[in-house]
């Protein structure tokens, strides 16, 4: 059974995104926790007034580089 299917039958998946000091990772499992999608996306963190951070920008496209990368599985 594919993706689409298991999606389409309603099938139980949950869906894991970290963000990490240098990269963002999606994974997609299914109910008994195979892997059924991945994707990621790199990035660097900025020193801005002494604190290390995520402009929200760049958070926001690296979740959808993520999503755009896991779907094309």
């Amino acid at each position: 059974m594919n993706i689409n299917e298991i999606i389409a039958e309603g099938k139980r998946t949950a869906l894991g995104i970290e963000f990490g000091s240098t990269r963002i990772k999606a994974v997609l499992v299914d109910e008994d926790n195979k892997v059924l999608a991945q994707g990621d996306h790199e990035w660097e963190n900025h020193l801005d007034n002494g604190i290390w951070t995520y402009p929200l920008e760049e958070v926001w496209a690296g979740v959808q580089d993520c999503y755009a990368k896991l779907k094309k599985m």
